[in-house]
């Protein structure tokens, strides 16, 4: 009898620790708000590939999670002590995670893995999954922002497509001659920029606006004034008529600043047709200003390990599957909307995303130029209350424009009152 426990408790303990399936976290929909029909052929792609390398390996997920409950669902896993052994990350969950522990460190494994080189990701993708100097994730998909024109608006204003390294003034003049009555009743109808706001303009004239920790936001500098003074200057063609998404919907704005993955989604058939089908468009870099680059926030989707798996090494090979497989990476392109976070994936398979339809039909925006502002991509700020942070800057710079203040002073005491909020 003692013999027949003991071997049952042998058996037992060989196949807890022997077992061969890992779990992965996904949902559907797109990390970018817009339409996705190919959920999951990237990810069962990339479990076939990993289950073909790793024989006896099965990899489950469970399907069906929509992208708007995926957060609640995975928290709730996480407290209860359940969570996969590797998970994607939606933008805003990645602080809290991290703070609370439910990720892995990644810097020993990567650290011990000879194979493993971080020059292949796009740096503005890799450094997300990175907080206080330590990488806590690998980047799967990037969505970096671009600067939506209306072709048609301005072949009718006799106005050429601004060339990648466009300037604010070049933006300015341009807005300045579409911005027009049209109707002659008074009221403003054609307008030049839609939806550009202070953190598109702070980026591109070199503002930094909180340190790499996230508990220090420096605003008050000319750079930031700079870009304050733009503001309201652009702002003021409109007369106080406010652009709204209709205007842009119909064709009336010149601009607008998109992301990669709208870009990717809108322009071919079919949801071109239900999107923007009046008017003729394509995107190019945002304009840089006088101490700025033509540079753009990179938004990414990570992939995460959790801190308590049981199965550190196979699970840190299937993150790889999903990130660091040029094959599989090629796939981003193939199924999902934004960019692949690899380099070589842009550089080296031109002839195979045309063939694909990776990238829209008859668009000058090419893989060059795609691959140019993914490299210039900065990271977005990942830190914990950057929300409530960029709520403060948002509305305080709002006040300093409609209230026509003082941009120094009025950016001083901001400032002030954002610090104070960081260390709260």
């Amino acid at each position: 009898m003692t013999l027949c426990i003991l071997v049952l408790l042998c058996v037992v303990y060989f196949n807890i620790n022997n077992d061969k399936t890992i779990r992965i976290g996904v949902f559907t929909g797109s990390p970018w708000g817009v339409p996705d029909a190919y959920t999951y052929e990237f990810i069962d792609d990339a479990i076939d590939k990993f289950e073909k390398e790793h024989p006896g390996v099965t990899v489950e997920y469970i399907s069906g999670i929509m992208k708007e409950d995926y957060s609640e669902w995975l928290s709730g896993q996480v407290v209860a002590g359940k969570a996969p052994d590797v998970f994607m990350v939606l933008p805003d969950d990645f602080s809290v995670l991290t703070d609370t522990g439910a990720i892995m460190c990644l810097d020993s494994i990567i650290s011990k893995d000879k194979t493993f080189d971080s020059e292949r990701f796009y740096e503005g993708s890799y450094k997300y999954g990175n907080v206080n100097g330590k990488q806590y994730a690998l980047p799967l998909e990037s969505a970096p922002e671009m600067m939506f024109v209306n072709k048609s608006l301005l072949a009718k204003e006799t106005i050429l497509v601004p060339e990648t390294d466009w300037t604010w003034d070049d933006f300015y003049n341009i807005c300045e001659k579409v911005t027009k009555d049209l109707d002659g009743n008074g009221v403003i109808d054609q307008f030049g920029v839609y939806n550009y706001s202070w953190e598109q303009a702070f980026l591109t004239n070199g503002v930094h606006i909180f340190d790499d920790s996230g508990k220090n936001c420096t605003i008050q500098g000319e750079n930031a004034q700079q870009a304050v003074d733009f503001l309201k200057k652009i702002n003021a063609l409109n007369k106080g008529t406010v652009v709204t998404s209709s205007d842009f919907d119909m064709g009336r704005v010149a601009f607008m600043p998109v992301t990669l993955a709208e870009y990717r989604t809108y322009k071919p058939y079919p949801w071109s047709i239900k999107k923007y089908s009046n008017f003729n468009w394509e995107c190019i870099t945002l304009p840089r200003g006088p101490q700025g680059e033509n540079v753009s926030t990179m938004n990414t989707l990570i992939l995460a390990m959790n801190s308590r798996t049981k199965k550190k090494e196979v699970a840190w090979e299937l993150m790889k599957t999903f990130c660091y497989d040029s094959d599989i990476q090629l796939e981003v392109y193939k199924y999902r909307g934004g960019g692949s976070v690899l380099k070589e994936v842009l550089n080296q398979n031109q002839a195979l995303l045309n063939e694909n339809q990776a990238l829209p039909k008859n668009s000058s925006l090419n893989i060059r130029i795609i691959h140019s502002i993914m490299e210039a991509g900065v990271p977005a700020y990942n830190f914990s209350n950057f929300d409530d942070s960029r709520k403060l800057i948002s509305n305080g710079i709002t006040e300093i424009i409609d209230n026509n203040e003082n941009p120094p002073i009025a950016l001083k005491n901001l400032q002030r009152e954002v610090n104070q909020s960081l260390t709260k």
